[in-house]
């Protein structure tokens, strides 16, 4: 199923590609000869022309016009980006590389007493990524091995492909269709322990899940249309589905496969300068095994501004509507409650800094059905000196079940991570980065006797990448 889906986009986005040449205009600026990106000189870095579109591009985009707003991540857009502007990545160009690793987990099963483990890892990865004046798109993929010294019936292949498109269909109206499938035995990249990035917009990350094989996918498309100079409306459309096997039995925690649709329309109209406000429905259907449910209705007022090019700020807030069923139900079957959240960043040439805060009915990540989650994360980068660089991360999650798969299940969780890692270019393409990470995750209202249960997790790991990047074409 999910392979047809891969293939039914990549078929979607060859023939938007096509209808998209006939549209491209003769390039306006001459080449940069003093450019250079990978040892190639006399080419003029592309421009992101279309990524800039109602702010639906990614990083490094640059924008076609300032009357155009970044679109929030709860109404489908990209989030704040930690690149530093000098990181800002270029197209037209294929990269690839290998990855080899090493982590220490000290409890990778969440357990009391816990049972640590050592894990080596090494993913080769290519991407390509390919733009023009009204299309782009781009298609990594990355696979290797994991091996554990403790626990080998976890020893397998990971995979993960990445396929992202953007198109420009007529002078005012844009589509993004992109699609993301993985197979993972603990944490596909070492270095993304640490942050909570959470609330509306995407899968539920506040909860830690024991070492276990998690199988993914997440299928987003999203269209806008700038019918008038200071107004636009759009919409977007996404399903994400959780799978687990080879899951440690009790006393770890119990896992459950879980699959979220979700659509949401808006209206944004200019207020002054780069500040746009509007309003916006959303409505997501949660689904988990065995037989519950909850369906979500979202109504929010929400504003997005943009200071410069490198700093961002949208919030929303409205009343959220859930219907909720299941087999251990913790909250009536029809209620009201608060949606709200606010998310930031900021980019620099060697610092950049993001922040949010959320709270809404998520999914569970796989440990609970249906929640109130309130989150709250920040990450900070800073370049040391020339070939180092540092970051920052911290979250706080809290789950408050609105359904549990069982009655088995702990009607509470709240998760707390800190994390840091230290990165440095050795040589040109050749990179080493270290990283430690602490979660504290505790549980409340277990039945029977425990009615609590903590745990700690530390990681410890170090990674060496060797990367490269050529033009293509000429």
């Amino acid at each position: 199923m999910n392979l047809r889906r891969a293939l039914i986009l990549g078929w979607m986005m060859a023939g938007l590609q096509v209808m998209a040449v006939g549209q491209n205009s003769a390039p306006q600026n001459p080449p940069d000869q003093s450019s250079s990106d990978s040892g190639v000189r006399g080419r003029t870095p592309p421009a992101g022309a279309v990524t800039g579109i109602v702010g639906m591009g990614s990083e490094g985009a640059e924008e076609t016009s300032e009357d155009l707003p970044q679109i929030p991540v709860l109404l489908g857009g990209f989030g704040p980006s930690t690149a530093f502007v000098t990181e800002m990545a270029r197209s037209n160009y294929v990269r690839g590389g290998i990855n080899v690793g090493a982590i220490y987990d000290d409890n990778p099963l969440l357990l009391s007493p816990a049972v640590s483990n050592t894990s080596e890892t090494i993913f080769p990865n290519i991407k390509i990524d390919v733009s023009s004046s009204r299309a782009r798109w781009s298609l990594g993929y990355a696979g290797g091995l994991t091996v554990n010294q403790k626990i080998t019936n976890q020893n397998q292949g990971t995979h993960n492909l990445n396929f992202d498109s953007q198109f420009r269909l007529s002078p005012h109206v844009s589509l993004r269709v992109a699609e993301v499938f993985s197979m993972t035995t603990g944490f596909f990249d070492a270095g993304n322990g640490g942050e909570i990035v959470g609330g509306s917009g995407g899968p539920n990350p506040s909860l830690l899940t024991p070492l276990a094989t998690q199988r993914s996918s997440v299928t987003t498309v999203e269209s806008t249309y700038h019918f008038a100079r200071y107004d636009l409306i759009g919409a977007s459309g996404s399903f994400y589905d959780l799978h687990f096997t080879n899951v440690p039995p009790p006393p770890a925690i119990q896992l459950t496969d879980t699959q979220t649709a979700s659509g949401s329309a808006f209206w944004l109209h200019r207020l002054f300068g780069g500040d746009w406000g509007g309003i916006s429905y959303r409505f997501d259907r949660i689904t988990f095994n065995p037989h519950g449910e909850t369906r979500v209705h979202t109504f929010s007022a929400v504003d997005t501004i943009s200071l410069s090019k490198r700093f961002s700020l949208s919030a929303f807030v409205g009343p959220q509507y859930s219907e909720n069923q299941g087999l251990a139900q913790l909250a009536p079957s029809n209620a009201w409650s608060v949606a709200a959240g606010a998310e930031g960043g900021w980019q620099g040439e060697r610092t950049s800094v993001s922040a949010g805060y959320s709270r809404s009915i998520s999914d569970g990540g796989g440990v609970l059905g249906g929640v109130h989650l309130q989150t709250v994360h920040a990450t900070f980068r800073r370049q040391l000196r020339p070939r180092w660089v540092t970051a920052l991360a911290a979250g706080h999650g809290t789950n408050q079940s609105v359904t549990v798969p069982s009655p088995t299940n702990a009607s509470s969780i709240t998760t707390t991570s800190v994390g840091a890692t230290l990165e440095h270019d050795v040589v040109r393409n050749l990179g080493i980065r270290f990283g430690y990470s602490h979660d504290f995750q505790q549980q409340f209202g277990l039945p029977g006797s425990a009615q609590r249960l903590d745990a700690h997790r530390n990681r410890f790991f170090v990674t060496l990448s060797y990367q490269w990047a050529r033009p293509l074409g000429m």
